[in-house]
């Protein structure tokens, strides 16, 4: 697969990763490149505050006034952070990372590219910058806390980074 280029997080996913494992973030920006966090997104998220987010290096960016104008306008299945991950993942050309299904939908509607969290960490671990182990672990504490991330995704998510790392 090709590199997913510059990376935009929603809350869900950075919450999975916050409370199973913070410093992934570093092995995802080692493999993958940079990975920004909207200003509004990073307020919802619980334990991990601007000067930690800056510390694991990820890239907290302040949506325009254009941007919060949109979202704030719009209605719809998205709420206002969801709307501003869109909007600045369209306006930037950053890949947006989210297990939100509205939130997906609505980036492939826009042509915005999108991913799952844990295609993202399948990738880290098939760039060498997790074992397969250290993936499946992540994956599991993650499936233990989000009851959307099913044993069944994690399944799948074992045999995929298992077949890629043992080559």
């Amino acid at each position: 697969m090709a590199s997913p280029g510059l990376l935009l997080l929603d809350a869900c996913v950075l919450i999975d990763l916050i409370e199973v494992d913070a410093t992934v973030i570093t092995s995802v920006i080692a493999a993958l490149g940079r990975v920004h966090v909207a200003t509004t997104v990073l307020a919802e998220v619980e334990g991990l505050d601007l000067s930690a987010a800056v510390s694991l290096g990820i890239e907290v960016v302040d949506p325009s006034l254009a941007v919060v104008v949109e979202a704030a306008g719009r209605r719809g299945a998205l709420s206002f952070q969801d709307r501003i991950c869109l909007l600045l993942a369209a306006e930037h050309g950053w890949t947006c990372v989210s297990n939100d299904g509205a939130l997906r939908r609505e980036c492939v509607a826009r042509g915005v590219p999108v991913m799952w969290g844990l295609e993202m960490l399948a990738l880290v671990a098939e760039r060498g910058q997790l074992s397969a182990a250290e993936a499946i672990a992540i994956a599991e504490g993650i499936a233990i806390r989000n009851p959307f991330i099913t044993r069944e995704l994690v399944a799948r998510f074992r045999l995929r980074v298992a077949a890629s790392t043992s080559s």
